[in-house]
């Protein structure tokens, strides 16, 4: 399993582990997949940060910093999709992955955060745009 880490100056790497190596707390991000993924290669390659998905990427990072934790994995960029034995393996293996995760954030560019609660409790603008949100036009674990 491969999981990215933040350093201080903002920029991200991959750690690699092997089972019995694997952290014992790392975060995991469900999203959609977009235009402009950041790939394991352009990682590798040093070539994200210009992609239009490198917000999520970012996001992931400082939550997990803002939740003490120094892992955080992304299947876009954690997985090395050009080869199949690793593709197939990684898989099989992402329902433990995303089970064994301290914590999972869920990545919805298209909700806005909420600017006010109103009188009852609820921001229902905001809660409208949630449940209209693309996310949930696909089968996600949390």
């Amino acid at each position: 399993m491969r999981l990215l880490e933040q350093n201080k100056s903002g920029d991200f790497s991959l750690a690699e582990f092997f089972e019995g190596d694997i952290p014992k707390k790392y975060a995991i991000l469900s999203h959609r997949w977009g235009a402009e993924e950041i790939t394991f290669k352009d990682l590798i390659d040093g070539i994200g940060k210009g992609k239009a998905s490198y917000g999520k990427i970012q996001f992931c990072g400082e939550q997990a910093k803002r939740d003490g934790l120094q892992y955080f994995w992304v299947d876009t960029c954690c997985i090395d999709k050009s080869n199949s034995t690793e593709l197939a393996e990684a898989i099989n293996s992402m329902f433990c992955w995303y089970q064994d995760a301290t914590k999972c954030y869920v990545y919805m560019p298209d909700v806005p955060l909420p600017r006010t609660t109103s009188v009852d409790g609820f921001n229902d603008p905001w809660e409208s745009a949630f449940r209209k949100s693309e996310w949930f036009t696909r089968g996600w674990t949390l």
